[in-house]
């Protein structure tokens, strides 16, 4: 498994001791399932290049953080019991890093296709200004920090919409619904490109 990752997808994973058979597997069904939506292990390979993954025991606030060199990097609030979510928080982690690879011009394409805007100063990193998603939020849902958290979240929903469907109400939580012109905006990035799902419309 672990030369599979870094021979077809270039990922590596560091430290591996450290990690349990059945993590390294949802891992590496993470990487696979963006992968083939983006076209396949070439395609991935071109747009990721080479990525690092660790895992660390530091208890934070976050499940895991993208890095431009370290790559992704797992805390201990990963949800290393809910394969849907670890994965669901993979994918988001690696749209981190595709756009980063783009120089963020992926999700600047996004804020500029919704509409979406900065406004007052708040004192947070890494853009101290607070986001205003346009092209229709989810009212039940909080907007989230940045252009940044706004592409890696819809990447996330649009690889996995049965799990972001599935969870429960709450504010920063779920259900995890995309509006059509992310949903669309995302869709033209992947080579599989997946219809909408028609039971969301109502929410927006």
């Amino acid at each position: 498994m672990l030369d599979s990752l870094a021979s077809d997808y270039a990922v590596h994973v560091l430290r591996p001791q450290r990690w349990v058979l059945t993590e390294l597997q949802h891992l590496s069904g993470a990487v696979e399932d963006l992968a083939t939506l983006m076209g396949g292990s070439d395609r991935f390979r071109r747009e990721i290049r080479r990525l690092f993954v660790s895992k660390l025991s530091l208890d934070t606030s976050m499940a895991a953080m993208a890095f431009p060199v370290l790559g992704v990097v797992y805390f201990k609030r990963a949800s290393w019991g809910n394969p849907p979510e670890l994965k669901w928080q993979t994918v988001h982690e690696l749209g981190h890093i595709w756009d980063m690879r783009k120089r963020l011009r992926l999700s600047r394409g996004l804020k500029r296709t919704t509409g979406s805007t900065y406004g007052r100063f708040v004192f947070q990193l890494p853009i101290p200004f607070k986001y205003e998603p346009g092209g229709r939020w989810l009212e039940s849902r909080d907007a989230p920090l940045n252009a940044l958290e706004d592409w890696a979240d819809s990447v996330a929903t649009y690889v996995y919409p049965g799990h972001a469907e599935s969870l429960p109400p709450s504010r920063s939580g779920g259900p995890r619904l995309i509006s059509p012109v992310r949903w669309n905006y995302v869709c033209e990035q992947m080579q599989v490109q997946l219809p909408y799902p028609t039971q969301w419309i109502p929410y927006f």
